[in-house]
Order: C-alpha cells, then structure tokens, then sequence
C-alpha cells in the first residue's frame, strides 16, 4: 500500500510537471532507476517509463540477492553495483529519495548527477505528512477548528511541522493572533511567519489569547516547560491530537523513533 503522502504529492500538478521536464530532459540520456517498489509499480503503470526514457536498469536493495528474471522488463541491478554500471544519471522514483541520494552518495560514493521524482520543499516532508495522516490529522483539524471559533489562538511553534501544516491543509479557520518562538524573542516590528504576526514567548501575556495551541510534533514534555516558564492562566492544547498509547509512547521516547 502507498503512503498518503505518496497519494498526495502524485496527485499534485507541480509532480506531474516535473515528471514531465524529467521526461523532456533525460530522453537522450542513459538512465538508472533506482527504486522498484509499490510506488514504482504504481507510477510506471501510468507513465510507462521505459516508453519516456532510455533505460539501462532499475537497481534496488531487494535485487540484492537477485538480479536474474527482469523487473517490469528491465533489469535488475544490486545497488552495489552501480559504480559498475554504464549511465549518465540516476533517477530516484522512490519517495524516500533523501535517503537514497545520501546513500548514493556518502556509502557508494557517486558523484554522477543524480535525479528524483519526489522532491521535498520543506525539510522532512515526507515523514511529517504520514505522520500527520498516521495520527488522523486530517480528521481532528476540522473538529479543533469548530471547538476554537470565537477564540483568539497564539500557536506555539514556528518549525517544518508547522510550514508542512500551513501547506497541505487549511488553517484559516483558527483566529491566529501570533506565531510564538523562541527564534522570535529578537523579531523587528511587524515581522511575520507564513502570513501571521510573531511574538516571543514572553509576549504571548501581552496578546491576551484564548488558547495557545502547540504546532511541534512531539509536545508531552513542553507543555509543563511552556506553561510554567510563560504564562498560568491560559489555556494550552496541542495542535496534533494523539491517541492515548501514542502519548504514551511519546513519554517514554519510543514514538520519536518510530517512522
């Protein structure tokens, strides 16, 4: 099964695009893919690759052991065989690409070009979106946003998690004052972040907020820290909604680890 974030991103026009100036500048090109799972099956159903590109093989860990019968028509190549292998560019159709341009590059050594159909805008993308969806996101927003109107929110944290929210999903729902940070404690006046107004954490009292909302991925251990170094009397809830053993996991910092 693919990954929401898979879903989304191949559904988008800026993957379609890129795909196809990928396509436009790679046809004269000798090209390695490197990633034959789900994804891969997925995407080579719909754009038939072998079609667009001139393909020498597609390498992947699970060829490993096995490189004889072709994959989709094409062959199979173990990864540690890639410097051996005649190309001009590799091209990563796996949506962990990060991971694979690392190990392309820092373990294999590869200094070829290198390219990737998914590319990630924010740092983390792909492992903040499923984790979002993984925690039902999607589904809790909706109702924080009813349970908030006629609030004035102050959120609490100006990271990835929080551009990767502003994103893909809706926000204009929540009266937000102010982004508070402590990247902030020194902001000019009239200083923004994704739109919104910024504040230091010692200025959330100022603004007066109904409900200061936490937009950081892992919260168990700052709400306590927040609510006692800045402020008593106001309400405090995290923008991500959690299951009880996911939170339990997070106290004993084990959901950190966990992709």
């Amino acid at each position: 099964m693919v990954s929401k974030y898979f879903e989304i991103k191949t559904a988008s026009d800026e993957f379609k695009q890129n795909l196809g100036t990928i396509f436009e500048e790679l046809k004269d090109k000798k090209v390695l893919l490197y990633g034959a799972g789900e994804g891969f099956v997925v995407l080579d159903k719909k754009y038939n690759f072998k079609d667009k590109l001139n393909i020498t093989g597609i390498a992947d860990l699970k060829f490993e052991k096995d490189t004889k019968k072709p994959f989709r028509g094409l062959r199979k190549i173990s990864p540690n065989n890639i410097p051996n292998e005649a190309f001009d560019v590799i091209l990563v159709t796996n949506e962990y690409s990060t991971k694979i341009i690392k190990y392309l590059k820092k373990t294999l050594r590869l200094t070829c070009d290198i390219r990737a159909l998914f590319v990630e805008e924010i740092e983390e993308e792909q492992v903040n979106l499923n984790f979002l969806y993984k925690h039902k996101f999607d589904k809790t927003l909706p109702k924080l946003i009813r349970q908030c109107k006629g609030k004035k929110v102050v959120l609490y944290g100006a990271g990835k998690m929080l551009e990767l929210i502003n994103k893909y999903f809706d926000l204009s729902g929540l009266d937000i004052i102010a982004v508070a940070d402590k990247r902030f404690e020194k902001h000019q006046v009239g200083e923004t972040f994704l739109g919104w107004n910024v504040c230091s954490p010692q200025e959330i009292n100022n603004l007066k907020p109904d409900l200061v909302l936490l937009s950081i991925k892992f919260y168990i251990a700052m709400l306590q820290i927040i609510k006692s170094s800045y402020f008593d009397n106001i309400k405090v809830k995290p923008l991500i909604t959690k299951s009880f053993f996911a939170l339990m996991r997070e106290v004993w910092g084990q959901e950190k680890y966990e992709k």
